[in-house]
């Protein structure tokens, strides 16, 4: 049983809440909206008389060394992207004897490597259990009865249950934006407000569900109307941050006709999903009580995506959501998400063409981030296909895993050749011609983002194909004294020991002579040799006259009679690569293949997936 002791000389009085700044900027960078768990934390502390200030990096950014406010507590809250900046923070003020709590979705997932930088881990929703762990420091008490904190003792790490979600968010308090440091100072206009947590869809890349559950939980239209008295009456702008607004959409009429009754005039966005578009009621209430853009995850224009993603969404929905928000003089800001196990580069070039035709007012292109407690996450790790482990490039715009249909520089600079065509000059002078002035500055912004970010842009393609040209190297080094290698031999055996169907095997010859290669296949011979190995050798050594280099293609799983070709060549001298093909990593084995023979990418890729739809294969 571990307790909390008070210390009569350091009891805790005054409460630091850190916001971290975003390692890069963005397309919204301008456009500083708070999150709202900080200062909602905030406000509920200085409810119970504690003395509380809330920084948020992104409306300023002080020297800490400097700040007059000296904390007993400090509590930051973090997401994958800005963890890095999360942990320095961390350990400043650990190092100055001040305890330090995480929270937020990345530490609420790995709260074990949030303790190697941090006192305390508040995983999920941490209105009961902060005010709880105070008051524990403070007066004793047992952490083990502090729902959703993860804590160490001695050297063991103790992971309390998860409390049940709060289900009346009306007793929650008003957000107190005051306690935000230089709020005022900076004359920031723009707000969020919550109305609900949760959400009852399962994206497959998102942690929604997880950090808030399925069951919708909102606020009372009442409550939401306060909140938009009290914050938002002189904001020139409210987010409402909610993960899906509409999801209750006779909900969501009621509060338009409660604005539209009580004549305030607001300028609005919320997120939504596609669905909302079907509803015209909806619509017409949205856009007279003041909605100005609405945020879309539009996702894939590719329906095998939209499958696996689990979205429940088509194409079509997609055209109509857009056309019919733009009806009602609604703005529409899409979001694509590239790097799926069925997207490839002609995906992501369709997904443009389609933007610019569905004439979008603004986007992003992101990248699939495999952000820790997701399903994308887990699978992901478990095939061993995460490349990169710096959590401020687990931000939607790099490539930290390895894709199926891509290599991952491809990734990467195909989403960027995306945004530079749709945040291109023609589309800031079409509307400038329209005067739609908003978009005219967003869309400057983000093409002159783009150019700013180029170096460090070049700097992550580069490292991304150090990685590639690593592996193609030691693939070469099998080619070593062989000079110009035209003919390749492949032992008919290590078909059938792979198990390789007819269609993918007949994809794998023709990609090769598409290479200039001449490809050499012995098959057996009667009487058989017994035993498959036995049969493979005698294959093996029947070729090594007649090919300069022998390839034998492995399937996933036959890492044991890699092993046994590893030591033949070693034992004997055979010019033998051995190259492993999975149904994950096939292009990139392909790739890597192809550029042993020097050949461009590019080219590599036209022949892969040309070869591809003249066989039929399903990789």
């Amino acid at each position: 049983m571990v307790t909390g002791e008070k210390d009569m000389s350091l009891p805790i009085r005054k409460v630091l809440f850190i916001e971290p700044k975003a390692p890069r900027p963005h397309i919204f960078s301008r456009v500083v909206i708070p999150r709202l768990g900080s200062v909602l934390l905030g406000t509920i502390l200085q409810n119970q008389g504690l003395e509380v200030k809330v920084v948020v990096e992104e409306v300023s950014q002080p020297d800490y060394r400097l700040l007059d406010f000296k904390p007993d507590l400090v509590g930051i809250s973090s997401i994958s992207s800005t963890a890095p900046r999360a942990y320095a923070l961390a350990e400043f003020y650990r190092q100055l004897g001040v305890p330090v709590v995480l929270g937020g979705a990345h530490p609420s997932f790995l709260p074990e490597e949030g303790l190697q930088h941090a006192d305390y881990v508040i995983c999920g929703e941490g209105e009961t259990a902060l005010p709880l762990l105070i008051q524990t420091l403070n007066h004793g008490g047992n952490f083990e009865d502090i729902p959703n904190l993860c804590y160490k003792e001695g050297e063991q790490i103790r992971r309390n249950p998860w409390g049940p979600f709060i289900e009346d968010l009306d007793r929650l308090p008003i957000p107190n934006y005051d306690l935000i440091h230089n709020w005022r100072a900076k004359s920031r206009r723009f707000v969020s407000i919550a109305t609900s947590r949760g959400c009852p869809f399962n994206c497959s890349f998102c942690s929604v569900i997880l950090l808030f559950g399925r069951k919708y939980r909102y606020n009372s239209v009442d409550r939401v109307m306060e909140e938009i008295r009290q914050n938002g009456a002189n904001a020139k702008h409210i987010f409402f941050c909610d993960d899906n607004f509409t999801a209750n959409r006779e909900r969501i009429k009621e509060l338009c006709g409660r604005l539209l009754q009580e004549g305030l005039k607001l300028e609005w966005s919320a997120q939504v999903r596609v669905e909302a578009a079907r509803d015209p009621e909806l619509l017409d209430l949205m856009a007279k009580s003041g909605c100005y853009t609405v945020f879309v995850g539009l996702e894939s224009i590719n329906p095998a995506t939209l499958k696996a993603y689990n979205k429940g969404q088509s194409v079509e929905h997609i055209k109509e959501c857009v056309i019919n928000f733009h009806k009602y003089g609604i703005r529409v800001h899409g979001m694509f998400v590239f790097g799926s196990e069925e997207d490839h580069y002609q995906v992501i070039r369709d997904t443009v063409t389609f933007s610019r035709q569905l004439d979008l007012d603004s986007l992003q292109y992101l990248i699939l981030t495999p952000v820790p407690g997701t399903k994308v996450f887990a699978e992901l790790e478990k095939q061993n296909r995460i490349i990169c482990r710096d959590w401020s490039h687990y931000d939607g715009h790099h490539t930290v895993f390895q894709p199926r249909q891509f290599m991952p520089h491809e990734l990467q600079q195909e989403t960027l050749r995306a945004m530079k065509k749709f945040y291109s000059w023609p589309s800031v002078f079409k509307r400038l011609l329209a005067r739609d002035w908003f978009y005219v500055k967003l869309r400057t912004y983000g093409r002159l983002l783009l150019w700013y970010s180029f170096r460090e842009e070049s700097v992550y393609i580069n490292y991304l194909k150090r990685q590639v040209f690593s592996r193609v190297q030691q693939l070469k080094s099998w080619f070593k004294g062989l000079g110009q290698v035209t003919r390749v031999g492949i032992p008919a055996e290590s078909w059938a020991l792979g198990g390789w169907d007819a269609r993918t095997r007949e994809f794998l010859l023709r990609f090769m002579e598409r290479l200039g290669v001449e490809v050499i296949q012995e098959t057996v011979v009667e009487p058989p040799e017994p035993g498959p190995w036995a049969a493979l050798q005698a294959e093996i050594a029947r070729l090594q006259g007649k090919a300069d280099l022998i390839l034998l293609p492995l399937r996933e799983g036959m890492g044991g009679l890699c092993q046994k070709v590893k030591d033949l060549t070693q034992e004997a001298g055979v010019r033998l690569l051995p190259l492993e093909f999975s149904r994950d990593s096939f292009y990139r084995a392909c790739m890597e293949l192809g550029l042993c023979f020097r050949r461009r990418l590019k080219r590599l890729r036209r022949i892969y997936f040309q070869t591809l739809k003249e066989v039929g294969a399903e990789i």
